[in-house]
C-alpha cells in the first residue's frame, strides 16, 4: 500500500514539473528566482530518491517514476536560465 502512495506523490509531483515546465518555456514566470530554486530543489529531491531505490529497491518501476521526476526538474532548471543566441550576442558587439 505504501508503493501505491509513493507513485501518486510522484505522478503529482511530475505533472508539477511538467507544468514549471511549460512556464519556463512560455515566459510565464513572474518569480525566476523562486520557481529556479524549486526546481533545482526538486531535482536534488528526486535524485536522492533515485539512490534510496537503488538502495533499497522495493520495487523497480518506482525507480522509473524518480528518474523521470529527476530528468523533469533537470530541464525545468535548465529552462529557467535566459537564453542568448549567437546573433544577439554579434549584434551587441558591433
Amino acid at each position: 500500500m505504501e508503493t501505491v502512495f509513493e507513485c501518486l506523490m510522484l505522478s503529482a509531483f511530475i505533472i508539477a514539473m511538467c507544468v514549471l515546465i511549460y512556464r519556463f518555456a512560455k515566459n510565464k514566470s513572474t518569480n525566476i528566482m523562486a520557481e529556479r530554486t524549486v526546481a533545482w530543489t526538486m531535482a536534488v529531491g528526486f535524485a536522492i530518491g533515485v539512490v534510496k531505490e537503488l538502495i533499497f529497491p522495493p520495487v523497480r518501476w518506482v525507480l522509473m517514476l524518480y528518474a523521470i521526476g529527476a530528468i523533469l526538474a533537470y530541464t525545468a532548471a535548465a529552462f529557467s536560465y535566459p537564453y542568448h543566441s549567437d546573433t544577439e550576442n554579434n549584434e551587441e558587439e558591433t
